[in-house]
């Protein structure tokens, strides 16, 4: 109950400085052969322009949560299908593919070395063509671009990486990200209501709101709020992805369990999930999720350090810890108040630190 009250506490302190309108989140904690789960909503899906309390059913802009909820899962079951390995490169796939690229592979997209730079502004090019000619565009400009490191040698947080692994997973499949997402990862587990792309639902939901479009003006309300995804129709291998509480949670619990030996998803097996939750060497990372850092995590003092998690840039997190059989999820739309309020940084890991403190 204390931990309740001081939760409670932290989050009416943060709707009333402003660190973000509204906010879900959710403990889950393996016991026995079931997940406990402590849930809680907090504030305003958006507060303009009017208000709308946020409830069990206000659906997220997921951001680069799709990164692992999305991606990830649909490579590993091309993987699965020999239709892509992790050391295939980009000259397997791409026959004019440069030089230079030509021998990064499907690993380093995945785990951030491919020496590609954390983000270009590719929108501005994008809205300006016909949308049908959009994705082909964006892959010969990403061929195109400059890497900054040579392949392999640094790890740096990279959108483009991702962009281009959800372009590679379409060429491969012949099928949409969002379509495959949908048939292959979500439905077979019951949470094609609960993660989606929007434009694939025809159900009314009520979002939560990110902040105005710089195109149109209008705020940005079951569209999504990065501006690369938007000027490609939404989808893409690095955001694109909406989602509730509950099906943030449901995925993890899935990871977890397939991590722990104790379920399975019919995608793909364990032993491939088990392989992209191992360390890359030093780097911070696996191939897909950020790890537990020394200092300054998000996830605070109190997640074990076989951890693993990622960030959203609209204020979503979710973080599994496979010793102490838990899983974190926070959802925000902290961006309402501008993409520059940075405040979720300082809550975040005070927020870990109550939850997993007595655990």
């Amino acid at each position: 109950m204390k931990r309740i009250k001081q939760i409670d506490n932290l989050f009416v302190s943060a709707l009333n400085n402003n660190v973000f309108p509204g906010a879900a989140f959710a403990f889950s904690k393996r016991n026995g052969n079931a997940y406990k789960r402590l849930i809680n909503y907090y504030g305003y899906a958006q507060l303009e322009p009017k208000k709308k309390e946020l409830t069990t059913d206000t659906v997220f802009d997921l951001a680069s949560l799709t990164k692992v909820l999305a991606t990830v899962p649909l490579l590993l079951s091309l993987i699965d299908k020999g239709k892509i390995g992790f050391e295939t490169s980009l000259g397997d796939i791409y026959v004019d593919c440069p030089e230079d690229k030509a021998e990064i592979t499907i690993s380093q997209l995945m785990s951030h070395c491919s020496g590609f730079v954390a983000h270009r502004e590719f929108f501005n090019t994008l809205i300006l063509l016909p949308e049908i000619e959009r994705k082909k565009s964006l892959l010969n400009i990403i061929l195109k671009d400059n890497l900054i490191t040579p392949p392999g040698s640094v790890h740096c947080y990279s959108d483009i990486g991702y962009m281009l692994l959800g372009l590679i997973i379409e060429k491969l499949s012949g099928k949409k990200l969002s379509e495959l997402a949908n048939t292959v990862i979500y439905k077979p587990v019951g949470l094609e209501k609960d993660l989606f792309f929007p434009g694939t639902d025809s159900r009314h939901l009520e979002y939560a709101s990110t902040e105005k479009c710089p195109w149109t003006g209008k705020m940005l309300t079951g569209a999504v709020h990065d501006d690369n995804c938007r000027a490609m129709g939404g989808v893409a291998g690095h955001a694109g992805l909406f989602g509730t509480l509950f099906g943030v949670l449901s995925m993890a619990e899935c990871f977890l369990d397939q991590w722990k030996g104790r379920g399975r998803h019919p995608a793909y097996p364990d032993t491939l999930l088990q392989r992209i939750l191992e360390p890359v060497g030093n780097s911070g990372w696996t191939m897909g999720f950020d790890q537990v850092s020394d200092k300054g995590s998000s996830s605070g003092n109190y997640f074990s350090k076989k951890s693993v998690g990622h960030l959203g840039f609209t204020g979503t997190s979710l973080w599994i810890d496979p010793l102490r059989d838990c899983i974190v999820v926070l959802l925000t739309n902290r961006v309402h108040f501008g993409k520059e309020n940075w405040k979720i940084k300082k809550f975040r890991p005070v927020f870990h630190d109550i939850l997993m403190k007595e655990e």
